[in-house]
């Protein structure tokens, strides 16, 4: 399975009229295409709070660009974009990615990350990303794989998925997802974690020859309605 992150970064003012579009006729249309929806968010926290991301899954390359091309010639698409771009673009640029999952990606595993949603309050995501330093990418993805993703699975972290880009953004980052019942979840979880002696040798031990991690970024994401991941 490929995995396909979006971002768009949204026009001043048009988030609402943006999200009215995704909600009310994108997302339906897509299902009749056969696109997958893994999940739909806005962020929660953070300066880009004029940004979308959702993720779909792919086949493959070849059934991505099949349907795109058949989604990008419907005559009801054209005219829904004419109508709601009256007065002006809702979007300003959209970046996309092409991941793959990386062997202990919970997600293609069939491992859940919670109970039905139907029985709780939607869950917050964090999206994080690792810029591995030159050469190292392969010693993050071992380190997660040996060690962090059971150390996570120990210290209560929900985990949905790790991926690695194989088409945009570059050939050095890790990007994975997390799920968390609140902030405050988060910050204690993470503290926990952060003070794991194991944690502490292991890191040690996979650093003795310099830094394998050059920057991590993380965005908070908060599920839309329309999102099947919440």
């Amino acid at each position: 399975m490929l995995y396909e992150l979006r971002r768009y970064d949204v026009a001043p003012t048009k988030l609402p009229a943006l999200l009215d579009r995704f909600g009310s006729f994108t997302v339906h249309k897509w299902k009749e295409y056969g696109f997958r929806l893994i999940g739909f968010w806005t962020p929660a926290v953070g300066e880009k709070s004029n940004q979308l991301v959702y993720i779909w899954g792919w086949e493959s390359y070849e059934e991505r660009t099949k349907k795109n091309a058949a989604w990008r010639a419907d005559p009801e698409r054209a005219k829904k974009w004419a109508e709601t771009e009256k007065d002006g673009p809702l979007v300003n640029r959209v970046y996309n990615q092409l991941m793959e999952p990386t062997p202990y990606s919970q997600m293609d595993r069939g491992e859940s990350y919670g109970p039905d949603a139907a029985g709780r309050s939607p869950y917050i995501f964090e999206l994080r990303e690792y810029q591995a330093m030159p050469g190292k990418i392969t010693n993050i993805t071992d380190r997660f794989g040996n060690f962090t993703c059971g150390a996570f699975k120990k210290h209560g972290f929900r985990q949905v998925g790790y991926w690695l880009n194989r088409i945009g953004g570059n050939d050095h980052q890790l990007t994975y997802l997390l799920a968390w019942e609140s902030l405050d979840e988060r910050v204690t979880k993470f503290d926990t974690f952060a003070k794991d002696p194991e944690r502490a040798r292991v890191f040690a031990e996979s650093e003795k020859n310099g830094p394998i991690v050059q920057q991590v970024a993380n965005t908070m994401l908060r599920p839309t309605a329309f999102s099947p991941m919440k």
